[in-house]
């Protein structure tokens, strides 16, 4: 329901009420689970927890990949589109809601890729997550610029070109902190 309602009415009119009557809830149902407008939208739109079955058997290179076309995917989601705006205004007015997102949406990822082997030593461990939280950054970064800004450019060759840069400068390298 407040997927569809975002695309119909957009960020601005949403309203949690207006989210309760479609969904045949009471408003305090609704509030008691998310406390704000800006949280019920981000769990419409990402879920509650990570959706991590397109990372299963994968190795960095997949990770990686995954990571660009999932972050494209995303953001081409007329939801998204819609919730854009007022989802980055909200964050930048409430840090501990924009720490908690990012820690639960990236966490998991960031664990999947970085997960150390007996030979790991803690500095490559460290290297690893910086990697993956700088892959995810960058993934993410450039799907919603195309989406928004450079919509000219928002094609598979580019999207293509990014996934096959990032996955070069992460895999790559013998030291990818080095970089």
């Amino acid at each position: 329901m407040t997927r569809e309602l975002l695309v119909e009415t957009g960020w601005d009119e949403l309203s949690m009420r207006q989210i309760a009557v479609r969904s045949g809830v009471s408003r305090s149902s609704i509030n008691r689970r998310w406390p704000s407008k800006s949280e019920l939208v981000f769990s419409a739109i990402l879920g509650d927890t990570p959706d991590l079955t397109p990372f299963a058997g994968t190795d960095r290179r997949g990770w990686i990949d995954w990571v660009a076309r999932g972050s494209r995917q995303l953001f081409a989601r007329p939801e998204v589109r819609a919730a854009v705006p007022g989802l980055l205004l909200a964050m930048a007015e409430n840090e501990q809601m924009r720490r908690r997102l990012w820690a639960v949406f990236s966490g998991p990822a960031v664990e999947l890729f970085s997960a150390p082997s007996a030979a790991d030593s803690a500095a490559a461990v460290d290297d690893a997550e910086r990697d993956a939280r700088a892959v995810l950054a960058m993934a993410a970064g450039a799907a919603l610029f195309l989406s928004t800004v450079a919509v000219e450019d928002d094609t598979d060759e580019v999207h293509q070109r990014i996934s096959r840069l990032l996955t070069a400068a992460v895999t790559d390298q013998p030291n990818s902190s080095s970089v």
